[in-house]
């Protein structure tokens, strides 16, 4: 399973292309930007989109996870983060260096 609890953590498990990755727009809530994560029911390859409509709204129950940012500036943060675990990866070990 792709999303699993961990005590009182939620664990998102990538690389079998069963997890959605949807961005979007929150709309009263600071109207914010939101990266939602939707477990799917059967797996695609890695990268595939999903069919959604234009403009489509869901409930916050919806979404067992999601990522809410009130500044762009926060969402670099994150892919820098992202790209430095790609790099450790990579590299199959920790010692990249701190940029």
């Amino acid at each position: 399973m792709p999303i699993v609890n961990i005590g009182h953590t939620r664990q998102l498990e990538f690389g079998a292309g069963d997890i959605d990755v949807a961005p979007g727009w929150l709309q009263g809530y600071e109207d914010s930007g939101v990266v939602c994560f939707f477990q799917r029911e059967i797996p695609s390859p890695i990268g595939t989109k999903a069919k959604y409509e234009p403009h489509q709204e869901i409930d916050i129950s919806e979404a067992p996870v999601r990522m809410v940012f009130h500044k762009p500036e926060s969402i670099d943060v994150v892919i820098r983060a992202l790209e430095k675990t790609k790099k450790f990866m990579l590299n199959a070990k920790g010692d990249v260096k701190n940029d």
